[in-house]
């Protein structure tokens, strides 16, 4: 019966491990573990405003950043560990929720979209507000997280002021995605329409953007059925002088970091460093 319930549970996990699941609630904040930081405003250029959360490193004359880009599966409140993990490292961090997500402003979020379009106007308006805000950052990485993951290497690819980009279990192309959800879960999931590929699908964007990137760093489980291993080595091969790839064993997108976290933060930071 323990046997049959395990299964149960993975397949209802896979069926979960695509398409937006907002919460507008914190299930924790820095406050509580006692950490230090800022709640920041971020407009977009449509003028939504986003709610944000700046850590500074514990080196005051630090002016490395890293911003993260989540999931689409709860909101920023769920990388809290991560965020202290590059504190750690000697870097500023920067949080944010899409809108619709946590304190942002509201927007409509149906569940069987793999992602918005709109979620690129969101990690813009990150990167602008460390230009315009923190204007002495000069060394920008962005990390991300399954389509965080995608829109960090799409748009990344598109501003020459990130330096290197951390993927873990990126998104290749909306086609090739939408194969693969239709193959594993017998899905039909919903995709944006009438926007650019250059900003949007890191295939295309990497193919064409990207030569100022010092190093992409892409990180899969071995497990996962929809942001594979398989994606990260394809698109690896598209930078192959500046890329490197981790794949971890028995994981899948939702478990790479907590299947060994301190394997997890050595392999990032040989790649930061």
């Amino acid at each position: 019966m323990k046997k049959i319930g395990l299964l149960i549970s993975a397949f209802l996990m896979s069926l979960c491990s695509f398409g937006l699941n907002p919460s507008r609630e914190y299930a924790i904040t820095p406050t509580e573990y006692g950490m230090t930081y800022e709640d920041i405003s971020i407009p977009t250029e449509d003028g939504l405003t986003l709610k944000g959360w700046f850590f500074k490193a514990p080196d005051a004359g630090s002016y490395k950043i890293i911003i993260i880009s989540d999931d689409g599966d709860g909101n920023m409140a769920d990388n809290i560990e991560l965020v202290s993990n590059f504190v750690t490292l000697g870097y500023n961090v920067m949080t944010y929720d899409y809108r619709g997500y946590g304190k942002s402003s509201d927007f409509t979020i149906n569940k069987n979209f793999f992602i918005y379009a709109q979620f690129q106007k969101d990690i813009e308006a990150a990167l602008n507000y460390v230009k315009k805000y923190q204007s002495k950052m000069r060394n920008v990485n962005l990390y991300g997280i399954g389509i965080g993951a995608g829109l960090s290497l799409a748009v990344g690819a598109n501003h020459p002021e990130v330096t290197r980009i951390i993927a873990d279990s990126p998104y290749s192309n909306f086609e090739e995605m939408k194969t693969i959800i239709k193959e594993k879960n017998g899905m039909d999931a919903l995709f944006p329409l009438g926007y650019n590929k250059n900003y949007l699908e890191p295939t295309y964007a990497l193919q064409s953007k990207g030569g100022t990137l010092s190093g992409i760093f892409f990180i899969a489980g071995e497990n996962e059925n929809i942001f594979t291993a398989k994606i990260a080595k394809k698109l690896s091969n598209i930078r192959s002088s500046i890329s490197s790839v981790y794949i971890f064993k028995n994981a899948t997108a939702a478990t790479t970091f907590s299947s060994n976290k301190t394997k997890y933060f050595e392999e990032i930071k040989k790649f930061l460093n």
